[in-house]
């Protein structure tokens, strides 16, 4: 069996498995599940439409309207093409296509980290990636498969020199999730380590010939790639006459102002000293804190000691986050972000105690996490 299929399937039945015992030890918290967008759906299949899901399932019924501009269209519409080409229920689209891209996401993430590491790390990174706590994601009716999907081949193809097709899907990565907008400082960051030599010649200014060459490759991947988020709001302005609508939505969220990160991690130290310990929604401010340090500190590091564009994109991606003055969704951004697993990765092989820390960790949290999730308490 191919093993990037033999991968997503034992990692997909690992947390059905814990969907699955949690179905009879976590009380069903009713509200945003998906057996409301599909009462014939059965339990284990529209557990994975929970919270955005149903959203995403709304803008492919209805369309836009109300606070769903705040969820970009390209995922949505390849849920659609599959219901109107192919007669497949939305739900059961969703579904497919997060496990396809999935699937496809494994193989990409391998071949960049085979780029500059040996198989044995790059299997290591891949297993990472597949058990994380909150890598059910991956098989839910959400994008994250996709971003992640989208996100590594535009890389893929920058490293391989292929700037036409590194901004082509660089401008999907970002119809797929504002956070794209990461890889426009990280592509510009890649093309540079990739031409450096043309600067080091003319020491105060560019030369034509860097000038050219840039034009010719990095700024056509940076043009297509921005041409993401203006197709978007060229498609909110002519329909709804309002290219910010995607921005104005998110007040449904709280997160419609700029807010500086100092002030957001003031507000999360206000939440720890005054909210009561015994709320759910404690313990959730406790697990977006402490992920967004972690990871900015993984960020560091591939910084550092991975590839220097790597850790633009992470540090880039988390800062568009915390600007919104609030961490919710945090936790499972890592999902988008492959460096992040390849740091890990390095960090902890050849440790037999720490990766056996981290594997229980893993599971502990994958049980925790995604039973709540499944069960209808919003955790990410």
């Amino acid at each position: 069996m191919n093993p990037f299929l033999k991968l997503m399937l034992q990692s997909r039945v690992f947390f059905l498995l814990l969907a699955f015992i949690a179905s009879s030890s976590i009380h069903l918290q009713e509200g945003y599940l998906g057996k409301q967008v599909d009462n014939l759906a059965p339990y284990w299949v529209w557990i994975w439409a929970n919270f955005d899901g149903r959203h995403f399932l709304d803008i492919v019924t209805n369309g836009y309207q109300n606070f769903n501009f705040a969820f970009f269209p390209l995922y949505p519409l390849l849920v659609y093409l599959l219901n109107i080409i192919f007669k497949i229920p939305s739900l059961y689209a969703g579904i497919l296509i997060s496990l396809v891209s999935f699937y496809l996401g494994l193989w990409v993430v391998y071949k960049i980290i085979r780029i500059d590491y040996p198989e044995r790390l790059a299997n290591f990174a891949l297993i990472l990636l597949s058990f994380f706590p909150l890598a059910f994601f991956y098989q839910a009716v959400y994008p994250d498969s996709l971003f992640l999907l989208l996100s590594t081949s535009s890389f893929y193809f920058a490293r391989r020199g292929r700037w036409h097709l590194a901004g082509v899907f660089g401008g999907l990565t970002v119809l797929t999730r504002l956070s794209g907008l990461a890889l426009l400082p990280a592509l510009a960051v890649e093309w540079y380590l990739q031409n450096e030599a043309l600067f080091k010649k003319k020491k105060f200014f560019i030369s034509k010939k860097s000038m050219m060459k840039f034009l010719k490759t990095g700024f056509i991947a940076l043009s297509l790639t921005g041409l993401g988020i203006i197709i978007y709001m060229m498609y909110l302005q002519i329909f709804f006459g309002d290219f910010l609508l995607f921005q104005k939505s998110m007040i449904a969220w709280h997160q419609q102002r700029f807010i500086m990160p100092a002030q957001t991690i003031f507000r999360y130290i206000k939440i720890l000293i005054y909210v009561d310990k015994h709320l759910l929604v404690y313990w959730i401010a406790i697990l977006e804190l402490a992920t967004t340090i972690l990871y900015i500190a993984l960020s560091i590091f591939v910084l550092k000691k991975v590839r220097l564009s790597y850790g633009v994109f992470m540090l880039v991606l988390l800062a568009l986050i915390s600007f919104t003055g609030v961490l919710a969704g945090t936790p499972r951004y890592i999902l988008h972000l492959f460096p992040g697993f390849l740091g890990l990765a390095l960090l902890i092989k050849d440790r037999k105690h720490v990766i056996f820390i981290t594997g229980v960790i893993y599971l502990i949290l994958g049980f925790l996490l995604t039973g709540l999730f499944t069960r209808g308490y919003f955790v990410s």
